[in-house]
């Protein structure tokens, strides 16, 4: 079933008040397809991928990204070209993030990719636009936010959750880890995004796979009836905690007398 991507957008941008737009990301192996994207530009100048991304999120641009209008980093993560040999054995990053040439090829050859030769090009957009059906969607935040959208994927068919960190490439550990995984990833924006594509100080990625965002749309719903919602409410430092606690723990944990005692 076709997912109504407004209304799943809009619920959780309002559960989370989330600063920036949601942002969906489309694979694409014909690009014949493209032409049925409104709104559509095609990077006519060299463009990273966290500055398409950026656009999107803050600026409501529909952008496609091909191996011809993009760095070969870039475009290896996403699968649409290979890395250059100069990149591959570690000259790269060995100008600046390695001490050694024998660590940036240990570098170079973690940062995952979407598997090479399957796309021509990528798509980026805000999802709320529901111009194109997405792969992953891609979500931007402070913490607090972040852990509330893992509550809510961890709230049904729950399971701990991993994320990775290369260190710079943080779209590698966010997209293609997605991709590759087929589950939810998280991770720190590196340098360059906070550099070219302006990400904050205080923000966290997310990648979701699309099959899974109506989940946490539901979820945020459900959590928030059960008193989790954003912003998070601060219970002093000062205070006994335990009467902060829902009235169902205190029997749970043994300590519905104490309780009373601090009520009086």
């Amino acid at each position: 079933m076709k997912e109504d991507w407004k209304k799943l957008i809009d619920g959780i941008e309002r559960a989370l008040k989330l600063r920036t737009a949601p942002v969906g990301i489309r694979f694409v192996a014909d690009e014949g397809e493209l032409k049925s994207i409104e709104r559509l530009r095609i990077a006519k100048k060299m463009s990273f991928t966290c500055q398409l991304i950026t656009a999107a999120r803050t600026y409501g641009a529909i952008t496609a990204i091909t191996a011809g209008n993009t760095s070969a980093v870039c475009g290896n993560v996403l699968g649409l070209c290979d890395k250059p040999e100069k990149v591959k054995d570690g000259s790269l990053r060995n100008v600046v993030w390695c001490r050694t040439m024998e660590d940036a090829k240990k570098f170079e050859d973690a940062v995952p990719h979407v598997p090479l030769g399957k796309y021509k090009a990528v798509v980026i957009g805000p999802q709320a636009a529901a111009a194109f059906e997405p792969n992953m969607v891609l979500f931007y935040g402070n913490p607090a936010q972040m852990i509330l959208i893992i509550n809510a994927l961890q709230f049904e068919d729950y399971e701990r959750l991993q994320f990775y960190c290369v260190g710079e490439t943080s779209c590698s550990d966010v997209i293609a880890q997605c991709y590759n995984s087929g589950k939810p990833s998280l991770s720190i924006p590196c340098f360059g995004e906070r550099r070219f594509g302006h990400a904050q100080d205080d923000e966290l990625a997310i990648a979701i796979p699309a099959a899974l965002v109506s989940k946490v749309n539901r979820n945020l719903e459900a959590l928030a009836k059960r008193g989790i919602r954003y912003p998070i409410a601060y219970f002093g430092t000062q205070v006994d905690p335990t009467v902060g606690l829902p009235p169902a723990y205190h029997e749970i944990l043994n300590i519905t007398e104490h309780v009373k005692a601090q009520k009086k």
